[in-house]
């Protein structure tokens, strides 16, 4: 039986001052460095509503009017685990940024310095459906320890 995981990821944005929030996750063991927010689907729980609560939980940010950039949709080839990560985009946000969460710090950056710091592994490639619109998927497949395969659609 395949084990599948729902994820979602949001891209929270200022196209006036082109900057983009963004989570330096440095005290988790798994996939640290900068990210966008986001998090997992829990159970009886929507994609988008999912994606509105971790954002919130994760930024102090309310959002909405999210707008779908892409599916990354990775595959583990050793374990056949599946997981699906929904990614979103909104420029419609408002409350208050928090500074720190469990996980890291929060903060805006411009969206040009993205390719100057340390992002989070694999996060040069979500970059891509974030900012490209005529990308639409991604097909990942690991094996436990590395990516072996990211393809875009």
């Amino acid at each position: 039986m395949t084990k599948v995981k729902l994820m979602n990821m949001c891209m929270v944005y200022n196209s006036i001052e082109n900057k983009v929030v963004v989570l330096d996750k440095v005290n988790v063991k798994e996939w640290q460095g900068i990210t966008f927010p986001g998090g997992h689907v829990e159970n009886g729980e929507g994609i988008i509503s999912s994606t509105i609560r971790e954002i919130k939980e994760e930024t102090g940010l309310i959002i909405k009017n999210l707008k779908h950039c892409g599916l990354i949709n990775w595959y583990n080839t050793k374990t056949h685990e599946r997981w699906f990560i929904f990614l979103y985009k909104t420029e419609n946000y408002s409350g208050k940024l928090i500074d720190e969460t469990h996980e890291g710090k929060v903060f805006w950056i411009d969206i040009d310095d993205l390719h100057t710091i340390k992002l989070a592994s694999d996060m040069k490639e979500y970059l891509k459906l974030f900012l490209d619109e005529n990308i639409n998927e991604a097909y990942a497949e690991w094996n436990d320890k590395e990516m072996t395969s990211f393809e875009f659609y």
